[in-house]
């Protein structure tokens, strides 16, 4: 039986984040930042956009065309990470067009939606 204490440290390019960390990456020329969840051993749970739903991934996948990465939401506990896994575990298959990889991690990190003032 295997019970998890505290949370590993995984180095990202001299990033160091953890599992439940929202992870936000901005490819080279690009104004947009592509968030996803970083969970355990490479995995991560992201919505890749138009036409994918939320769901498991590589970390590879987000990483692989390069661009500046930046933890966006940090998670500070064993607990915080489980509960984010929970509510990721909710929006599974939903998909890019209900809620895209901001409104996703933001649901997932339990950040109220902003409201636009005209």
């Amino acid at each position: 039986m295997f019970v998890r204490t505290g949370l590993p440290t995984y180095d990202i390019a001299g990033l160091l984040v953890r599992p439940g960390d929202i992870l936000g990456r901005t490819k080279p020329g690009s104004i947009i930042e592509h968030r996803a969840l970083i969970a355990f051993d490479g995995a991560i749970g992201h919505s890749s956009g138009p036409g994918d739903v939320f769901r498991p991934g590589a970390l590879q996948e987000v990483l692989k065309d390069g661009g500046v990465i930046r933890v966006v939401y940090p998670t500070r506990s064993l607990e915080e990470t489980e509960w984010r896994f929970v509510r990721a575990n909710q929006i599974i298959g939903v998909p890019w067009w209900t809620m895209n990889c901001h409104t996703t991690t933001d649901f997932i990190a339990g950040v109220l939606p902003t409201v636009r003032l005209m």
